[in-house]
């Protein structure tokens, strides 16, 4: 079978995922044009990109209000890969079991491995590019927010760069697997998508945060000198006897001067490990390195069990 016969019928079997990643792809796009619209006019009105290094803390703090309250929805991109890998890697063997079509399609001049591979780089290379391009539009939509928050923060962080696409392709790979294994479509979708919600928190909370050792500093919690805010790993309060206080110890003690106006906080310091914003691309490097490699052996495994599993 040559190539072009290898393309058709994968459009003609996966147009339906692919055009409705595209479609919410094109919407999230629309989403980040009209709020990014929104968040350079504050930036501009409040004068932020005339003020430079002389910017003051309430013009900071005004523009951080209003983009936190355009940007909020941003969050929950996190959950775009999850959501691509189950409705476009994990029905594509799936539903071939489900349906028993897999006799007829693996019976063609065409072998099954090489079938596979083509719909994987098919596949995969498009939801590469468009997600890639989707981060492009981020980095714009970020850019002004970077002043006031660095591009390492969580949620942000993860879809800009090259995560988002890394991540993809890694939910992709392992809906792949889930459906050879599986061969239940809604059961595969289930599994990738809780899948992914593990892998997403278990890289978030212990595995990013041992990229690179965290900066200990005595400080407030804004800038650090470092362009914005930092992804502060963890912050506590020491007292003036040096002695490290919990966080329900520091409640209580801010509980108890909350009436108090002349208290000064002055006899207590602010302790915080943080990871700088310039770490953003070596991070970024990181977890991508991990995410594809484990597509890769996704793939490989999917082969594997094609293998051992023909029927």
């Amino acid at each position: 079978m040559s190539r072009p016969r290898i393309l058709w019928p994968t459009w003609r079997l996966h147009r339906t995922a692919l055009l409705t990643s595209a479609g919410v792809l094109l919407a999230l796009v629309g989403l980040l044009v009209y709020t990014g619209i929104k968040i350079r006019a504050s930036y501009h009105q409040l004068g932020l990109d005339t003020c430079g290094s002389a910017c003051g803390s309430a013009q900071l703090n005004a523009f951080s209000e209003q983009a936190q309250r355009w940007g909020l929805w941003t969050q929950f991109l996190a959950l775009l890969p999850g959501l691509l890998g189950m409705f476009v890697g994990a029905p594509m063997l799936a539903r071939e079991y489900e349906s028993g079509t897999f006799r007829f399609a693996w019976t063609q001049a065409v072998t099954p491995r090489r079938l596979l591979l083509a719909k994987v780089a098919l596949l995969g290379g498009a939801l590469l590019v468009a997600t890639l391009a989707f981060s492009a539009f981020f980095h714009w939509w970020y850019t002004p927010i970077a002043v006031v928050k660095d591009r390492l923060a969580p949620w942000a962080y993860h879809a800009d760069g090259v995560y988002l696409a890394a991540a993809t392709l890694f939910c992709f790979a392992l809906g792949l697997l889930a459906g050879a294994v599986l061969r239940r479509t809604v059961l595969a979708m289930f599994v990738t998508g809780a899948a992914w919600v593990v892998v997403f928190f278990t890289d978030w909370q212990l595995l990013r945060p041992h990229f690179a050792t965290p900066v200990l500093s005595a400080a407030a919690t804004n800038g650090l000198g470092h362009g914005g805010q930092p992804w502060v790993v963890d912050s506590w309060q020491v007292d003036a006897a040096g002695r490290r206080l919990s966080d329900a110890e520091w409640n209580a003690v801010v509980a108890l001067h909350a009436q108090d106006r002349t208290w000064s906080r002055a006899d207590y310091t602010t302790w915080m490990l943080y990871e700088p914003g310039s770490r953003f691309w070596a991070f970024q490097t990181l977890d991508a390195a991990w995410l594809v490699t484990l597509a890769a052996a996704f793939v490989l495994a999917t082969l594997w069990w094609l293998r051992r599993r023909p029927t």
